[in-house]
């Protein structure tokens, strides 16, 4: 096996975590992984605008399946804010849209109104956005100039703290949960304050239990040929999931769409299980129902490589 083989192998059906420059989008490090090596399959578990940093997921292989159950994780981020002015964009790369006298706000001011975004709400999200209408990103209809009514979806701040207060900017750490628009919730800060107000930086620093400590840079992907197994198996980016370890006699029946009756006690009906082979690797996902009758709804391409479950 060449060298080239042997890279394909190792960074199939992974999840790695990415650490995104500015100016980048997260497609471009998904482009920039593709260029180092070849692979068939490349994803990602939500993007980042391109004025952010952070931490990005790319899914390779059989991984690519994982999206759904690893866009629902809480995020973290660090977002500057400006107050004084707004944008159309929200962020600082839009054009000035209003401004308004600043000086009055003080840091008590701020630290007044965080309190009033955390739990659960609505929050109306941005023209400026990756979500589509009738199957077009509203992004690309706002660079038309074009405005579409959006309902709000409930979100939820678990924390938020002010880091730094060096008017007329700050910045805060947000804990949150999926669906929640840190672009929007300055200006929604700036409006409680009243002043117009944008985002002028964002970090995002995790995701569940992904911290940016552990990613590695778009820039040095190449650093990943020196690593045994970079980034995180299937089964253990899924650590937030119950897990069952199945028998040899199941995984047969496994192959063969046969829902597995694992021994002992399950999450209760409705919750998702990870169904692990006897050596640790990912087969399926599955669902409890009624009397803890399982029924599957994602099965993965077991191979004959040896098991992938410690990060490195």
């Amino acid at each position: 096996m060449n060298r080239q083989d042997s890279l394909e192998e190792k960074l199939t059906d992974r999840i790695l975590p990415v650490d995104k420059s500015a100016g980048s989008s997260t497609y471009d490090c998904i482009r920039r992984l593709k260029r180092f090596v070849h692979l068939d399959r490349v994803g990602h578990a939500g993007t980042l605008d391109p004025l952010a940093t952070g931490l990005v997921l790319i899914l390779t292989g059989e991984g690519t399946k994982l999206s759904n159950y690893l866009m629902d994780l809480p995020k973290r981020y660090v977002g500057g804010i400006k107050i004084g002015e707004s944008t159309d964009t929200q962020d600082a790369s839009g054009k000035v849209v209003k401004t308004g006298g600043w000086e009055r706000v003080t840091e008590n001011d701020i630290r007044r109104v965080l309190p009033d975004f955390l739990g659960k709400r609505k929050q109306v999200p941005p023209m400026f956005s990756a979500l589509k209408h009738k199957g077009t990103p509203l992004y690309m209809l706002a660079r038309k100039g074009q405005k579409i009514e959006r309902a709000p979806r409930e979100v939820e701040t678990y924390e938020i703290k002010l880091l730094e207060c060096d008017l007329p900017f700050f910045r805060i750490e947000v804990f949150c949960s999926r669906g929640l628009y840190i672009r929007a919730l300055a200006e929604e800060i700036g409006n409680s304050l009243g002043v117009p107000a944008h985002l002028a930086s964002l970090t995002r620093t995790k995701i569940g239990h992904f911290d940016l400590e552990g990613a590695i840079a778009e820039t040095d992907f190449e650093r990943l040929a020196e690593i045994s197994e970079p980034g995180y198996s299937l089964s253990d980016a899924l650590q937030h999931i119950p897990s069952v370890t199945i028998s040899n006699d199941q995984v047969h029946g496994l192959r063969n769409g046969v829902p597995p009756r694992p021994e002992g006690a399950l999450p209760g009906q409705g919750s998702v299980l990870r169904l692990l082979l006897p050596d640790g690797r990912l087969g399926a996902l599955a669902e409890v129902g009624v009397a803890g009758k399982l029924s599957i709804r994602r099965v993965f391409n077991f191979s004959d490589r040896g098991p992938q479950e410690e990060r490195i």
